[in-house]
């Protein structure tokens, strides 16, 4: 078993004073060994905290986590299934630290969090994020801690285990803007060198209950829609199909990884290789039709694939997960024919939501969306905290813009 149990009073080597005790000194404040204070050690009765390092482990805690996260609302992207998915397939990069709280034996609380190591600048960089947050196809959104409403006390609890944990960077982004969120950013911001609270555009739709969807979309969209499928509808250029059998999910999936591979070639996919986020992204396509959590909605023209749309069920939301399309037949907006179809099925369906991700590009306010947003928090301690504040003084943020290593720290 790898299971790590938090001792109070043995493990204080790991922690941080708060922030309004620091010394000034740098090389005071980033000491591995300064303490916490006495209360912040004590041990709360009733609430115990334990951090997870390893997948095996969390098995034995699907039923009570996704309990938990239904009673606090969380999204699908927080769920125990695609935490441990993500973990799996990034487990080189991707260390877990599953902080969980629970109270006279139940879970109340959880932070699904991941530690990955980088070196920057000879430092080794040591970032501590949301179990999913990643790069490309890796990357989820609306994500969070589940704790039990209004429950400061819980929030305490597990910021006091995350200064425990080994982390020089702290970032949490994309993360679902609600009080256990700021919350959260309150009590980092007390304790650590902390960013300014940023937000990121989650665009989506409201589906109308009646009428034409055609109705929400903007009227420039509206016009080259209409004129593009009447034109290809005229002359059986375009069908449409939902994926919802085992041979169509195969194949579905591996025309998308094959797009996304071709994408991306020769960028650099930063520390998750394309291969594991093309497997990744074939997994979960493929797990979702099959299991019935979702469907893969296609557009085809002249017989070729032309776009292709992921779509997840979320309660009342359907969240449109990735989109892709060719460069050919891009006359017709094969992207917006696609999502408009999607659309149509997901309101037929009873969802009266549709989530077109995290993002501002121009397609989604096209189709009606309308902001939502994001949080990022992101701290800073130790070696980069140093780092940081050195990289700020004049002649040395100088030479660094001039270098680029500014943007590595």
């Amino acid at each position: 078993m790898k299971l790590i149990m938090v001792r109070r009073d043995e493990e204080a080597q790991g922690t941080d004073p708060p922030k309004d005790r620091r010394t000034g000194n740098i090389t005071d404040d980033i000491a591995e060994g300064a303490a916490t204070e006495q209360t912040d050690r004590q041990e709360c009765m009733d609430l115990t905290v334990r951090t997870l390092d390893n997948t095996i482990d969390l098995q034995g805690y699907q039923a009570e986590w996704e309990a938990l996260r239904k009673r606090c609302g969380g999204s699908i992207f927080c769920s125990f299934d695609w935490a441990i998915e993500w973990l799996r397939h990034f487990d080189k990069e991707s260390l877990p630290r599953i902080i969980m709280v629970e109270e006279n034996g139940a879970l109340v609380g959880l932070a699904p969090l991941a530690l990955t190591e980088q070196h920057s600048m000879g430092v080794k960089v040591k970032r501590l994020s949301l179990v999913g947050d990643g790069v490309g196809v890796a990357e989820l959104y609306d994500l969070g801690v589940l704790v039990s409403e209004d429950r400061d006390d819980i929030l305490d609890k597990m910021v006091q285990e995350i200064g425990r944990l080994d982390w020089n960077v702290l970032e949490f982004n994309r993360m679902r803007d609600c009080p256990s969120a700021r919350g959260l950013y309150r009590r980092v911001d007390r304790r650590w060198e902390t960013e300014e609270i940023s937000t990121v555009p989650c665009p989506g739709t409201e589906l109308p209950a009646s009428g034409s969807l055609m109705d929400v979309i903007s009227p420039r969209t509206k016009r080259i829609m209409v004129r593009s499928m009447t034109m290809l509808e005229q002359e059986s250029r375009v069908r449409y199909r939902c994926v919802d059998t085992p041979n169509e999910a195969n194949e579905a999936t591996a025309m998308y990884a094959l797009k996304h591979l071709a994408k991306v070639e020769g960028k650099d996919p930063g520390i998750y290789s394309s291969e594991r986020q093309s497997s990744f992204l074939t997994d979960v396509m493929l797990s979702t039709v099959l299991e019935g959590r979702g469907m893969v909605y296609e557009a085809w023209i002249d017989g070729s694939l032309a776009a292709q749309m992921l779509c997840l069920e979320d309660g009342d939301v359907m969240r449109a997960f990735r989109v892709g399309s060719g460069d050919r037949y891009q006359e017709y907006s094969p992207s917006n024919l696609v999502a408009l179809y999607a659309m149509n099925e997901a309101r037929q369906a009873g969802f009266t939501y549709f989530d077109f991700g995290a993002g501002a590009e121009e397609f989604k306010y096209r189709l009606g969306a309308r902001d939502r947003h994001l949080l990022k928090i992101e701290a800073k301690r130790g070696t980069v905290r140093a780092m940081s504040k050195i990289s700020s003084l004049p002649g040395v943020r100088h030479l660094m813009d001039r270098s680029g290593a500014r943007q590595q720290v």
